[in-house]
């Protein structure tokens, strides 16, 4: 690494090296703990630090930061609710959907560190400003795409626009503010992190039942308007063109051939086998390619991920667990708004606002466990957290001795409890872990540790979408299957076409494709049939989340405390 830690920083997440993430901007060269990203191994002098601009203060850059943070997180969820809709507009099935979510998170997880690494390069304001405005004239073309095919590569362009603003965050956060206002800092950031995951169904529950879903992806363009003014007046420019050694390329196209290998065989497996020799090899390509990733980075000088950072057991904890936070809260924001609109009937805006409890404690629980873990450190809090979210999801599953699992006749009211238990739990997690692993990563590679926390993080999405949904669809398909051979008087011809429309992946929101041309009557019943089918196959999806987020809990209680320790106290 071209950079130190410059005599006297007080805190690891004061110094941002060239590792690739945003590097360090400060409104005040003489903040508190700041490092200098300048500093080299061969000189204890500091390179001086670009002011901001302006001369605003930090509160004023993480405002502008979390502009582009809303935007990034709030397309990753907001489309959930608008799932029933795009499957009728566009003609798709639930695998289709799948991937209109998957291309985004896919897009942004492999190349977050490597867009970074072009802002030390070019200047991370020019970067974080180009990300903005390609993702807003990417939300055009996603609210104008003619079908799904140009809604999933118009996805993946989002998805890069929002790998580039992404590193501007973290890097920075920790790169402006001292140690002790840091975890209130990090509890903004989660906050908004929160909200913006929380808020997506709602939000989009107003503008697909007021508008149409194309709006979900238009709102964004006159955010996109107002982050790229604001950036351009606040943020200051800084750059690093030392730090950059190399981009990696190739670690680039094998990290993400593993990943979309990997995401496809989930994906696809219902549709196409999961013994079909096709998905096999898929399998087989994403564990040969994640190797090959991984054996390339342990020898590169300057690698994408430094999995020497994984020898400090709360970077490593911590990794692990926000990497299991976020596919536990994924899958349950994935599948509860098909239970909503589908099993209940509901539309996409009482959908929405059935699920607002959950944003609103959200909002508060992240910044109060964020100053909190200042205090006692982040162990028991995220580990409570998660768990309180794993106790939330199996109270919806029925899997606690006075709960009642989801069905078609389930109340609103009876979900109340376990959404603001839910709420609480993903609120008290997020801020928290984020704060451990940067307090113990070291000086010289907070960037390379911000980057792997953020690509962890939405790894973690995307195989929460993939794994829970397919094991919704597998639940479908076989729930299907055998309900059908109870079921008197369904024609072996409208059995047949009811099948292979599972086969072919058309496991549309109703009752599955096939049944056209069967009386009236007959696709009442089979509908009424479909609802109770689905929400089997809802509650046993759960059931796969509560142990992912038990894991996680589990894996929580690895931290050490991050209070008054640094990195060499963590067992590098």
């Amino acid at each position: 690494m071209s950079t130190t830690a410059s005599p006297g920083a007080k805190s690891p997440e004061a110094m941002v090296s060239g590792a690739g993430l945003a590097g360090t901007v400060a409104p005040d060269a003489t903040a508190p703990g700041a490092g200098a990203p300048g500093a080299t191994a061969a000189g204890p002098s500091p390179a001086p630090r670009p002011p901001a601009a302006g001369g605003a203060n930090p509160w004023a850059i993480l405002a502008v930061l979390c502009v582009g943070l809303f935007m990034i997180l709030l397309d990753g969820t907001i489309v959930n609710i608008a799932i029933p809709n795009i499957m009728r507009e566009l003609d798709t099935g639930l695998s289709g959907v799948e991937w209109v979510m998957n291309a985004y998170v896919l897009a942004f997880a492999v190349t977050l560190v490597t867009l970074g690494r072009f802002g030390d390069l070019y200047g991370r304001r020019r970067l974080f400003v180009a990300g903005m405005v390609l993702f807003t004239a990417a939300s055009l073309a996603c609210g104008l795409a003619p079908g799904i095919g140009w809604l999933i590569a118009f996805r993946v362009a989002q998805g890069l626009g929002g790998a580039a603003m992404m590193p501007a965050t973290l890097s920075i956060v920790a790169a402006v503010f001292p140690a002790e206002r840091r975890g209130a800092a990090m509890g903004v950031w989660g906050g908004v992190s929160g909200l913006a995951t929380a808020i997506g169904p709602s939000l989009g529950g107003l503008i697909v039942d007021s508008a149409s879903w194309r709006w979900i992806f238009l709102i964004n363009i006159p955010i996109g308007f107002l982050g790229v003014a604001l950036a351009l007046r606040i943020l200051p420019e800084s750059r690093d063109r030392a730090a950059v050694e190399s981009l990696d390329l190739p670690g680039v196209a094998l990290v993400s051939a593993g990943l979309f290998c990997l995401t496809f065989a989930l994906v696809e497996g219902q549709r196409l086998g999961w013994t079909s020799a096709t998905i096999v090899a898929l399998f087989v390509a994403a564990a040969v390619g994640l190797v090959l990733f991984y054996l390339r980075e342990t020898r590169v000088h300057q690698p994408l991920i430094d999995f020497a950072l994984f020898r400090h057991v709360n970077f490593l904890a911590g990794n692990v667990t926000g990497l299991l936070l976020s596919a536990g809260m994924m899958g349950v924001f994935f599948t509860v708004p098909i239970f909503l609109q589908t099993a209940l009937d509901y539309s996409a805006l009482r959908a929405g606002l059935v699920m607002s409890p959950m944003s609103v404690v959200i909002i508060f629980a992240a910044p109060l466990a964020g100053r909190f873990s200042d205090r006692v450190g982040s162990r028991s809090i995220v580990a409570g957290g998660l768990f309180l979210l794993a106790f939330g999801i199996a109270w919806m599953a029925g899997l606690l001795p006075w709960s009642e699992p989801l069905a078609p006749d389930t109340s609103a009211a009876a979900l109340m409890v376990p959404f603001v238990l839910s709420g609480i739990g993903i609120g008290m997690s997020i801020a928290p872990v984020t704060a451990a692993v940067m307090a113990t990563a070291p000086p010289a590679r907070v960037g390379n540790a911000s980057g792997v926390l953020s690509t962890t993080r939405q790894v973690g999405s995307l195989m929460g979408i993939a794994i829970l949904g397919a094991v919704l669809q597998n639940r479908i398909a076989a729930n299907v299957r055998a309900g059908l051979e109870t079921v008197a008087g369904v024609p072996d011809e409208a059995r047949r076409r009811i099948v292979d429309g599972l086969a072919e992946g058309g496991m549309q929101m109703g009752a599955p494709a096939g049944a056209e041309g069967m009386p009236s009557g007959a696709l009442e019943m089979l509908d009424a049939l479909f609802a109770g089918w689905l929400t089997d196959a809802i509650n046993t999806t759960f059931v796969v989340g509560v142990a992912i987020c038990v894991a996680g809990g589990l894996c929580a209680l690895a931290l050490r405390s991050h209070v008054g320790r640094g990195p060499a106290d963590d067992g590098a």
